[in-house]
């Protein structure tokens, strides 16, 4: 599993996904890491590319998949 740094984010400090489990994997600045399941590497690759990765990760990940704090 590769990490994607984002060192211009605010909120997140980096994220990566492992495609075969489907588990998008986040740490944030503040502390904390969390995984959100079964999410399609689709939305891996939109947050990737966004020009802000936490927004990314607000519109398109929280609320709608299960995670866990890990």
């Amino acid at each position: 599993m590769d990490w994607i740094n984002t060192p211009n984010s605010s909120n997140l400090s980096r994220f990566a996904y492992d495609s075969e489990h489907m588990i998008l994997t986040v740490e944030f600045k503040r502390g904390g890491t969390y995984n959100y399941y079964d999410v399609p590497e689709g939305i891996f690759e939109l947050m990737k590319t966004a020009q802000s990765h936490g927004r990314a990760l607000a519109q398109n990940v929280k609320g709608i998949y299960r995670y866990a704090r890990i």
